[in-house]
């Protein structure tokens, strides 16, 4: 609680001090996470593993806007030896309209944007939610926190046109990745089209100097829409391809989400299938070649603000891994209220079968303002 306690206090005198600074400043609170998983520790006992994802942007101006995001990531709150210490996730100062043009120039330090994860048709172009629920530390505790195909990390410039006719926007990155030691670069290009039957985003990149001639990656995301509000979303990447090693681009290399969504009134269905890839936002994951299945039944749409209550299969196949398949049944309970999300899960882990890590249970909170 000590610890707790001097993060609220530190977060309420950078606030302070910041909104001071900017006039008129907006305030942000984007993201806000946090999820309380309830399991079986080694020793026998039932604990708690809190992970919490804050973050509060506070931003000014419109021609130059300046840009700050004081925030936390961490899975060990509950950790009282580990001090929870808000830092600067990014900061950035964007240029807009520069030069008389529709030109948004952006100089930026720290975790500055995400690729392929969908969640910018909402925010840009007023679309229904396309990104997928299967992400995060909800679903991915011990593994790699999955959130869309790649993450842009560092400091450096980026330049783009806006969401032209909001139908389409083209996004340029070079920066000093801080993945790796410095001296290190990335650059990147993402292009967004959004239509009334499909949405569309794709991103190529390059790191260098790096392995023999750089490491590549590219990846695109398609989500075609029906008229009746069912859909599809696909995402393909390649994250790490490193030419002159010798190495040949094996399966094992891909990122891949094929997610149809099925909807017939209050009721809806989400099939999940997910191949995960061995390289993930340069790190490497030990997960390479792993398959994620998992079906989801629901009553009612959280989505559009209503109670949702449900249950969830998930399939996983790890060839590499000492339990090669797990199987595991989840009901879950949804409520939101006021731009805040509630969810209440409890996993039973039917196969393999061990009663010391046969239930564990989420409880998770969100904001989606």
């Amino acid at each position: 609680m000590r610890h707790i306690s001097q993060t609220v206090l530190l977060l309420g005198v950078l606030f302070v001090a910041v909104t001071a600074s900017l006039p008129a400043a907006d305030v942000e609170i984007r993201p806000f996470e946090l999820v309380t998983r309830v399991h079986q520790l080694d020793n026998g006992t039932v604990g708690l593993q809190t992970f919490g994802d804050l973050g509060l942007t506070l931003r000014s101006g419109f021609l130059a806007r300046p840009s700050v995001t004081l925030g936390i990531q961490s899975d060990t709150f509950d950790d009282p030896t580990i001090p929870i210490v808000p830092l600067i996730r990014s900061a950035s100062v964007e240029m807009r309209e520069l030069g008389g043009t529709e030109l948004s120039v952006s100089y930026f330090v720290g975790e500055f944007d995400r690729l392929g994860t969908g969640d910018e048709f909402p925010r840009r172009f007023g679309t229904e939610p396309v990104a997928t629920r299967f992400r995060g530390f909800m679903y991915f505790p011990d593994g790699p926190r999955y959130d869309g195909m790649y993450g842009v990390s560092g400091t450096g410039m980026s330049i783009s046109t806006n969401d032209q006719w909001d139908r389409f926007e083209l996004s340029a990155y070079t920066y000093q990745d801080n993945r790796f030691d410095p001296g290190v670069f990335s650059s990147d290009i993402q292009a967004i089209a959004n239509f009334d039957a499909v949405q569309l985003e794709a991103f190529v990149g390059a790191t260098y100097p790096l392995a023999a001639a750089g490491r590549y990656r590219a990846g695109v995301l398609a989500n075609l829409r029906s008229p009746q509000g069912d859909s599809l979303l696909i995402q393909a990447a390649l994250p790490a391809i490193e030419p002159g090693t010798g190495d040949e681009i094996g399966v094992n290399d891909f990122y891949f989400l094929f997610e149809p969504r099925v909807r017939l009134g209050v009721l809806g269905t989400t099939l999940s299938f997910f191949w995960q890839p061995d390289v993930y936002d340069q790190v490497s994951t030990d997960q390479g070649g792993s398959i994620e299945t998992n079906l989801r039944l629901e009553v009612g749409d959280i989505r559009n603000g209503d109670a949702a209550a449900g249950v969830e299969t998930r399939l996983s196949v790890r060839p590499d891994a000492d339990e090669q398949f797990s199987f595991s049944t989840t009901p879950f309970v949804q409520l939101s209220s006021g731009g805040v999300t509630w969810e209440i899960r409890t996993q039973a882990k039917l196969i393999p079968y061990d009663p010391a890590e046969l239930f564990e249970g989420f409880i998770g909170v969100r904001t989606e303002f």
